[in-house]
């Protein structure tokens, strides 16, 4: 099925119901199918046809998710390419998706205008190029209603390009069937359903934005609210005013509002923070939820994954801190091994996180060498194969390597320790650098913590950290040595003012981290 059905469905059951707002405009769900359809009706004028592309240079607006749907209604494929890339990254994007049609805001659109494109160029916005498309004459133009074309599960709905923090970025390819698998998963996990008020917040070029509170409000019937950027007063106020009960937000978003203040807003409806890109310092837990009036759940995700594959969930037996929950299952199915044999390790020990089911991705564009790497057969164990021996072996299946390490402890809660690119070995030892900046953040005034690891003569790499907040290096130095086997206690310590780099997706960027204290 086509994902873009949900929109028509919705409409047909709640037509005037709020499906969707940002800070100017709002829209019930069937002034949304209305508007998505005018737009599929007018992408096909444009000569855009179902299996082409259809890219969105767009914030976090209605037109965004019009965009978005009107392209999908037709059966073409929307690629959100992320705001924050520099010139030579959209470019690669560009080329590497090959769009038909690129809708794109009027301030970003004589960039676009400028150079020689085999693609129609959607306008939204008032400042209009010469020789582009407006945005709203190709929806006043348009009919208002439109056959969906039909989907298979399997057919690619959706590719989303990562931030590229350690290479070109890659464009991670999202089936129908993955989008819809994520949203019900995202409510047997949750519990959300059609009296949620979703915020959006994160980026909708990013899973973070569209997969975790975006497509899940279209499939059941949410109204759901977009900040076109990340601004701690305008997300603590729209809170308030739009009664929001559920969010997912990135740690540095959480740290944002903690450092702005929740004081003066009326957050009484606020039940639920899902917190996920990287992990939360453990210490600022059950600081944010005092501050936000609301339990926050920490998970696992990755574009890769559509979002979710694992995750803390309303009413479960027991909360650990640190931990990203269990396994969200029967939609993703886990399993750690040593990334060098790929061997499965024993429970509490360290491996590497891999992921198969339903919200696993169809796989990269283009990438068929890198596919054939991040894909990798492993046998089935005898309880799932119906018995041992060949048996097992006949059911072995493609599981995804995600990059990350992590353990499982005796009630099957999962914990995620590090990305395998950075943990560094110093003097011998593997250094997890979570581990530490876990213990730099039990320091009160620290705001930010990074832990990397820098060239060192005797040792190849030696442990630094980089802290921003109301702290000394001895202060730093010392709460370490008091927590840490002597290997992992930072030999360079640098307390700065200035926030610490982010990636394209607002995660820490250690690669510039390295970059500048390693040199």
């Amino acid at each position: 099925m086509n994902f873009a059905n949900h929109v028509e469905f919705q409409a047909a059951d709640r037509p005037d119901e709020l499906a969707i707002t940002d800070p100017k405009r709002e829209m019930s769900y069937a002034e949304l199918d209305a508007e998505t359809s005018a737009v599929a009706n007018g992408l096909a004028a444009l000569g855009v046809a179902p299996g082409d592309r259809v890219a969105l240079f767009l914030p976090n607006l209605t037109t965004f998710l019009t965009s978005y749907l009107g392209a999908m209604k037709l059966g073409a494929i929307p690629v959100p390419i992320n705001l924050r890339f520099g010139q030579a990254e959209i470019a690669h994007v560009v080329t590497d998706a090959d769009p038909a049609a690129i809708a794109v805001f009027d301030e970003a659109a004589p960039a676009f205008a400028e150079k020689p494109l085999d693609a129609e160029l959607v306008v939204v916005g008032d400042e209009v190029p010469e020789g582009t498309t407006p945005y709203g004459g190709l929806v006043a133009d348009a009919e208002k209603s439109f056959e969906i074309e039909s989907r298979l599960d399997s057919a690619v709905a959706e590719i989303l390009y990562t931030s590229g923090t350690t290479g070109r970025p890659k464009g991670v390819q999202h089936t129908h069937g993955n989008l819809g698998a994520n949203a019900r998963g995202g409510r047997a996990l949750m519990g959300y359903g059609p009296d949620t008020s979703f915020l959006t917040v994160a980026p909708c070029f990013h899973a973070s934005g569209l997969n975790a509170t975006t497509t899940p409000s279209l499939v059941h019937g949410a109204e759901n609210h977009f900040l076109p950027e990340w601004d701690p007063e305008l997300a603590l106020r729209t809170m308030a005013e739009r009664d929001v009960t559920y969010t997912m937000m990135i740690p540095t978003m959480v740290l944002d509002l903690l450092e702005h203040g929740t004081e003066g807003y009326d957050l009484s409806a606020f039940e639920s923070l899902n917190v996920g890109g990287s992990p939360m310092p453990a210490e600022r837990i059950a600081e944010a939820e005092a501050a936000l009036g609301c339990d926050l759940y920490e998970g696992y995700g990755m574009t890769e994954v559509t979002l979710g594959a694992a995750g803390n969930r309303p009413g479960q037996d027991v909360y650990k801190a640190g931990s990203i929950g269990t396994v969200a299952g029967p939609w993703a199915e886990g399993r750690i091994e040593d990334p060098e044999t790929g061997e499965a390790v024993a429970q509490g020990e360290k491996g590497e996180l891999l992921w198969r089911g339903d919200v696993v991705m169809k796989g990269y564009w283009n990438l068929p060498e890198k596919n054939d790497e991040v894909f990798v057969e492993r046998p089935a164990p005898p309880e799932q194969a119906g018995g041992g021996g060949e048996a097992a072996e006949r059911e072995s299946k493609e599981w995804l390597r995600s990059g990350d390490i992590g353990h499982v402890d005796e009630d099957g809660h999962l914990f995620l320790d590090d990305r395998i690119d950075d943990m560094f070995i110093s003097g011998g030892e593997n250094v997890y650098p979570r581990e530490i900046e876990d213990v730099i953040y039990e320091l009160d005034g620290v705001r930010e913590a990074a832990v990397v690891g820098t060239p060192h003569e005797r040792l190849g790499e030696q442990v630094t950290a980089i802290v921003r907040g109301d702290v000394t290096a001895d202060e730093v130095e010392a709460v370490c040595r008091g927590a840490l086997a002597d290997y992992k206690v930072p030999r360079e310590i640098h307390v700065r003012d200035d926030p610490l780099p982010q990636t394209a997706t607002m995660k820490l960027d250690k690669v510039a981290l390295r970059d500048e204290y390693g040199g």
